[in-house]
């Protein structure tokens, strides 16, 4: 009886192996699963922090029009409102530009690049330090309209008062280990992702 009973509990012990040995074949998995999805949120919340720098500083630039120094109010809009676990030194490139509202049609754009700290003027004069440098002006202060009426003025003239939009191009870093993973999931951006998000509004009117 008792030989019986010792028989009967070894296909016990047996199975308990073999769930231990399929539960260290299933973790690895699951923990690269949880790293990719981990990755995943990270990339979201980079794809919605620089979403909502572009679209205050396309408000700023909406707000303040043809002033000296509305480019300096844009970046410093922007580096305020890219926070954490955002990077601003990530910044690719910023476009400041007159664009169809649409955003299918681009007409002049400033386009500032990362640089060193560099001074830029406010127009209440006051001078501060950004890491851009403005590398093409094809859109500046002076030739942003803001009159309802239109600016015949203007080379080209308007008949009404500008769509302006804030581009941000930015570049996100893997910061996990499976980092090769993500670069399937994303062909061409090894070690991260580069993406842009723009935003655009109407100037506001003056009479």
């Amino acid at each position: 009886m008792r030989r019986a009973i010792s028989l009967g509990q070894r296909p016990g012990r047996g199975h308990g192996g073999q769930t231990i040995a399929e539960f260290a074949l299933v973790v690895p998995f699951l923990v690269a699963l949880f790293v990719v999805l981990m990755e995943l949120v990270l990339a979201m919340v980079a794809t919605v922090g620089v979403n909502r720098a572009s679209q205050n500083g396309a408000h700023v630039a909406a707000a303040s029009g043809n002033i000296a120094g509305a480019d300096c109010l844009i970046l410093r809009q922007i580096t305020t409102d890219l926070g954490a676990p955002n990077d601003v030194a990530n910044i690719r490139e910023i476009r400041i530009e007159r664009t169809a509202l649409a955003g299918n049609l681009s007409y002049g754009q400033q386009r500032w690049l990362p640089s060193g700290p560099r001074d830029c003027q406010l127009p209440d004069g006051t001078t501060i330090q950004l890491p851009f440098v403005l590398t093409t002006s094809g859109y500046p202060e002076s030739q942003r309209c803001t009159v309802l009426g239109g600016c015949p003025l203007l080379t080209p003239a308007r008949s009404t008062v500008d769509n302006i939009g804030v581009r941000i191009l930015y570049r996100h870093e893997w910061v996990t280990p499976l980092s090769g993973v993500m670069n399937l999931l994303w062909p061409g951006g090894a070690g991260g992702w580069t993406f842009e998000q723009r935003n655009i509004f109407r100037m506001e009117p003056t009479l």
